[in-house]
């Protein structure tokens, strides 16, 4: 059998183990500091703005940007995806709609 196929089978072998609830040898990257302000200010939007359209409460944000709370966990991810894969996000958010 091709590596390429190989790879497949062992990638499916994964999922299929991590479904079952089995870890994998995947790895997350988790960034250690996510800067809410820059990424906003990235996209051109406004707190109120990237709130809703990410789904956050409007003093969350503000909360981020100056300082009084830090993102953790999943939420932090979610960030970090905003940040680098903002418009995949958008279209993820608005399947919903259509």
């Amino acid at each position: 059998m091709s590596e390429l196929g190989e790879s497949m089978i062992r990638g499916m072998e994964e999922a299929l183990a991590f479904s079952g609830g089995s870890e994998t040898g995947a790895v997350v990257h988790i960034p250690e500091d996510i800067d809410v302000q820059r990424i906003r200010a990235k996209m051109n939007m406004s707190q109120g703005d990237f709130a809703k359209m990410f789904g956050f409460s409007a003093r969350t944000v503000q909360d981020w940007e100056q300082g009084r709370r830090v993102p953790t966990g999943p939420t932090k991810l979610f960030l970090h995806v905003i940040d680098h894969e903002p418009e995949a996000v958008r279209r993820a958010l608005t399947l919903g709609g259509q």
